[in-house]
C-alpha cells in the first residue's frame, strides 16, 4: 500500500500566512528591483520591434508554465490526500503532456505563425519551443513544495530564477543578441526552476498509474483547459495588434502593458504561492480569508498603479529614453484595467481552492472571446483605443467574476467587491486629489525630473495612507497589524539591572 502525503496536522493558518507574506514579501522585493532595473537596460539595448516580435512568442513561453502547473500541480496541491501514486502518475503526465505540446509549438511555429506575424516571431517561437518539456518536469516538486507551505524554499527559487532570466537576457543583449536575448532569458529561467525544485523536493519517478491519473486529470484537464484561456486573453491583444498595426506597435502596448498590469500582478503572485494552499485548508473560513487577502492585495496594488498613471508622461522618457514616449496614453488608460485584472485573479485563486475548475473553465473562456473580439473592433483606433477597450472588458468582468465566486453562498457580489476594494478605491481618489495637481504644477515649473518623481511619489501615498485611516479604519487597522507582523522587529536593547542597594543594619 502506497505511502499518502497528507497536510500537517491542525495547521495554524494565520501563522503560516503571515510566514509565507514575509518570505514572499522579500524575495519579490528583492526579485522587483532586479527586474525593474533589466527592464530599464532591455528597454535601451533592444528595439521596440523586437519587443513587438516577442509579445506573440511569449504567449508560447507561457503557456508551456501554465498548462501543467495550473492543471496537474495544482490538481495535486487541491486533494486534500496525496498518495505516491498520485505523484507518479502526475509527473508522467505533465512529461508527456509537454513532450506532446513542444512538437505541436515546432509545427506551429511554421504552419500558423509564420504566416500571420511573419519569420522573425516564427523564430522566437521555435526557440521557445523546448520550454515546454523543461517546465512539465518541475510540475510535481514545485506542487510539493507549494503543499507543505514551504515558502521559504518557494521564494528562493523565486529569487534564482529571477535573477537567471536576467542575467542570460542582459548578456545576451549586451552582446549584440536583440529578441533572441528575451526567449533564452526565460528558457534559463523555467531551467533554474525546474532545477531547483528537484533539489528542493525530489518527487518519485513518473510512471502510469490508471486510476491516479484519472482522480488527478478529474480536476487538472479542465484546469489546463482554463489556463489556455487566461494565457489567451492575457496576450490576444498583442497578437491581434501584432497582425493589424505590426510589430513596433506591439512593441509599445507590449512596454504599456507590462508597466500598467503584468508588473503589478508580480505582487498578486503572493495571492497564488501563499493563497491557494492556504485557501484549500481554510473550510468554512475560506469567505473571510479571501476577503482579508484580497482587500490587502487591492490596498497594496492600487497607489502604485495611480502613482504610474500620473506620473508616466516624465516617468517612461526618462527611464526608458523618448522612443517609448508612445507608451504613456496607453499606459494611463490600461491603469484601470491593471486594478480589475489584479482583483481577477485572486478570485480565480479562490475558484481553484475550493475545487471548481469548470467555473474557472467557463469564465476564462468568456473573458478571452469577448476581450479578443473588443481588441479586433478597437484596432483602428490605435492603441489608446485598445487600453480604453481592454480596461473596459477587465473591469466589467471583474462584476462577472464576483457573480460566480460567491454563487451558492448567502453572499451578494457587489457588497463583497465594494468591501474588498472599496478601500483601495476610496483612498486612490485622495491619492489622485493631491498627486495630480502637484505633478502638473511641478511639470509647469520645470522642476527636474528626479525631484518631480520623488516629491509627488511622496505626496501621493501620504494622501492614500491618511485617507484609508481616516475613511476605512478597518482596513487601515489590518495593513498596520500584516505589518507588524511580516517585517522583522528592531532588536530589543536590554536595560541594564540595577543592583539592590545594601541597607546596613
Amino acid at each position: 500500500m502506497s505511502a499518502t502525503l497528507q497536510p500537517p496536522e491542525g495547521p495554524d493558518l494565520g501563522a503560516a500566512a503571515v510566514h509565507g507574506v514575509r518570505w514572499t514579501a522579500m524575495a519579490r522585493g528583492t526579485v522587483e528591483v532586479v527586474l525593474m532595473a533589466s527592464m530599464i537596460l532591455l528597454a535601451r539595448l533592444i528595439s521596440p520591434a523586437e519587443f513587438g516580435y516577442f509579445a506573440v512568442a511569449i504567449i508560447a513561453q507561457e503557456l508551456a508554465i501554465v498548462i501543467t502547473a495550473e492543471g496537474i500541480g495544482t490538481a495535486l496541491v487541491q486533494r486534500a490526500t496525496v498518495g505516491r501514486e498520485h505523484l507518479q502518475a502526475g509527473l508522467w503526465l505533465a512529461l508527456a503532456t509537454g513532450l506532446v505540446l513542444t512538437v505541436v509549438s515546432l509545427e506551429a511555429a511554421s504552419l500558423i505563425v509564420a504566416p500571420l506575424f511573419g519569420a522573425r516571431t516564427a523564430e522566437f517561437v521555435r526557440l521557445s519551443s523546448p520550454l515546454f518539456l523543461i517546465a512539465a518536469a518541475g510540475t510535481v516538486p514545485m506542487a510539493l513544495l507549494r503543499r507543505r507551505l514551504a515558502f521559504r524554499r518557494l521564494s528562493m527559487i523565486d529569487v534564482g530564477t529571477s535573477i537567471m532570466r536576467v542575467g542570460v537576457a542582459v548578456a545576451l543583449a549586451i552582446a549584440g543578441m536583440e529578441g533572441e536575448s528575451l526567449v533564452f532569458g526565460g528558457i534559463a529561467a523555467g531551467l533554474t526552476t525546474t532545477v531547483m525544485a528537484w533539489a528542493s523536493a525530489p518527487a518519485p519517478w513518473p510512471r502510469l498509474r490508471l486510476q491516479a491519473a484519472r482522480e488527478v486529470m478529474s480536476y487538472g484537464l479542465p484546469a489546463s483547459i482554463a489556463s489556455i484561456s487566461w494565457v489567451g486573453f492575457r496576450n490576444c491583444d498583442y497578437a491581434i495588434i501584432s497582425a493589424r498595426l505590426g510589430a513596433v506597435q506591439a512593441g509599445y502596448y507590449f512596454r504599456a502593458y507590462m508597466l500598467a498590469v503584468e508588473y503589478q500582478k508580480k505582487i498578486s503572485i503572493v495571492m497564488g504561492q501563499v493563497g491557494l494552499p492556504l485557501l484549500a485548508r481554510s473550510g468554512a473560513g475560506m469567505a473571510a480569508m479571501r476577503g482579508q487577502m484580497v482587500r490587502l492585495l487591492a490596498i497594496l496594488t492600487f497607489p502604485l498603479l495611480g502613482v504610474l498613471a500620473i506620473t508616466a508622461p516624465v516617468l517612461v522618457p526618462w527611464l526608458f529614453g523618448s522612443e517609448w514616449a508612445p507608451t504613456v496614453v496607453p499606459m494611463q488608460i490600461l491603469a484601470v484595467g491593471g486594478a480589475s485584472t489584479l482583483i481577477i485573479d485572486a478570485v480565480g485563486v479562490t475558484l481553484m481552492a475550493s475545487g471548481r475548475p469548470r467555473a474557472l473553465l467557463g469564465f476564462g473562456f468568456g473573458h478571452f472571446g469577448v476581450y479578443a473580439a473588443a481588441v479586433l473592433i478597437a484596432t483602428p483606433f490605435g492603441l489608446s483605443g485598445v487600453a480604453a477597450a481592454a480596461a473596459i472588458v477587465h473591469t466589467a468582468f471583474l462584476g462577472v467574476a464576483y457573480v460566480l465566486m460567491v454563487r451558492g453562498t448567502d453572499e451578494r457580489p457587489l457588497r463583497s467587491l465594494w468591501a474588498d476594494v472599496g478601500p483601495a478605491v476610496v483612498a486612490s481618489l485622495g491619492l489622485v486629489a493631491v498627486a495630480a495637481p502637484a505633478s502638473i504644477a511641478l511639470s509647469a515649473a520645470n522642476t527636474p525630473t528626479f525631484v518631480q518623481l520623488v516629491i509627488v511619489t511622496l505626496a501621493a501615498f501620504a494622501a492614500y495612507a491618511l485617507t484609508l485611516r481616516l475613511t476605512f479604519p478597518a482596513a487601515w487597522a489590518e495593513i498596520v497589524m500584516l505589518a507588524r507582523r511580516v517585517l522583522p522587529s528592531p532588536p530589543s536593547v536590554p536595560r541594564p539591572r540595577r543592583r539592590p542597594v545594601e541597607v546596613s543594619p
